[in-house]
């Protein structure tokens, strides 16, 4: 990781508590990391868990004041309000994981901060434990560097192509869903819940491996490779002809749209439709 000097968080939710947990447990962490009070619960059990590493700002200026690198992690609406009053400078590098802000009015209101250090990122979760996603624009080296620390970065020339990828975030809820209902089917079946639950998870974790690193064709490859008449490829032409992956893009086109902040386009999903192919007359 890129020597980033101290790290500071305006806004201790969610995101920038992971990121926190993530970078203060690689094997070389920032030399500190200086965390808002605003959310006083999750700040306090970051300085506890990272002592050595982690203090609590008394405000959001002083975070700014003593951090080379700032992430502002704060409710949409109160972005540009929290970003004015901050007195930024051009040694600053600004890192802003609120979805909803356009750059055009981050660099605008981290004034004093070069262009090309203001930066959007949108990581997952798992970043804490250094296998989380984050898709940013523009490709600032060091930002790119620090995120490859806990996962894989996926750097982008501009905001455009940066809301299109955001849309597969809204695929870990459906994701989890899936795996609810494999386990509430196995407990149909008279399979104890945590039998179920722990078979489930590892299943999942096991068959995305090898698509973690994917290339352009890799996903072309592994449906290639299922048998044809076996159960796997059983599953996918049903719920192909069910529609579920016609429903699927119907509902990426429709978080598109939010994103973009415009009419949804017409569904074209359409109802259950799969046939049992049998060898009876």
């Amino acid at each position: 990781m890129p020597i980033l000097g101290t790290v500071g968080f305006v806004g201790c939710g969610t995101m920038s508590s992971a990121i926190v947990r993530g970078l203060c447990t690689l094997d070389t962490p920032p030399r500190s990391v200086v965390v808002s009070p605003r959310n006083a619960e999750k700040a306090a059990a970051l300085r506890e868990a990272f002592p050595s590493l982690v203090r609590v700002a008394a405000s959001n200026q002083e975070v700014v004041d003593v951090s080379d690198t700032v992430f502002i992690g704060v409710l949409p609406a109160k972005t540009e309000e929290v970003a004015r009053a901050l007195n930024f400078d051009a040694r600053h590098t600004v890192v802003s994981l609120v979805s909803t802000a356009p750059l055009k009015g981050l660099r605008e209101w981290c004034a004093g901060v070069p262009e090309a250090s203001v930066v959007r990122a949108i990581p997952l979760p798992p970043v804490a434990k250094h296998v989380g996603a984050t898709v940013m624009t523009p490709p600032h080296p060091d930002i790119v560097a620090l995120f490859d620390t806990l996962g894989t970065a996926v750097p982008v020339d501009d905001e455009t192509q940066m809301q299109k990828l955001m849309c597969m975030t809204c695929l870990m809820g459906q994701l989890y869903a899936q795996q609810r209902e494999a386990q509430r089917w196995l407990g149909a079946q008279g399979i104890e819940a945590a039998t179920a639950s722990s078979y489930v998870g590892a299943i999942f974790h096991s068959i995305t491996v090898d698509s973690a690193k994917a290339e352009a064709d890799t996903f072309e490859h592994l449906v290639a490779e299922q048998t044809p008449g076996g159960i796997n490829e059983q599953v996918i032409r049903e719920l192909t002809e069910a529609g579920m992956y016609t429903a699927l893009t119907d509902s990426l086109d429709g978080v598109l749209a939010r994103i973009q902040q415009r009419e949804r386009p017409n569904l074209k999903k359409r109802p259950y439709e799969s046939v049992v192919q049998t060898d009876e007359p």
